[in-house]
């Protein structure tokens, strides 16, 4: 049920191990097992922020509960510098709590 999204202007060379890397980031994050947790990469995404094109980073990270940004906020921030160079202060990061009705897997909701 959490669903992270990253989209990046610079390439990721593994890409399969970023991918395994957030997964098990969000899974700690939210106390979730890691057989729910989804991670969608954007790469190479053309991106213009604070007035240049300096490689940036946007994080979409929706969950079923489990979200505290003021305290994911750091953590989720430092891993993507040390995972893939990009300073915080060209990381934006939006949070999203979904309510279980509105969420679906194998067919049903989770509400």
């Amino acid at each position: 049920m959490p669903l992270l999204t990253v989209s990046t202007s610079i390439e990721i060379t593994d890409k399969n191990l970023f991918l395994k890397n957030c997964s098990r980031l969000v899974s700690k994050l939210t106390n979730k097992p890691e057989q729910y947790v989804m991670v969608r990469l954007f790469d190479q995404t053309p991106m213009y922020f604070n007035m240049d094109h300096s490689p940036s980073c946007f994080i979409d990270f929706k969950s079923i509960g489990s979200l505290n940004p003021p305290e994911m906020s750091k953590e989720i921030s430092t891993f993507i510098s040390n995972q893939i160079g990009i300073p915080a202060n060209r990381i934006y990061i939006c949070f999203e709590d979904i309510n279980a009705s509105n969420w679906s897997w194998n067919g049903k909701t989770f509400g």
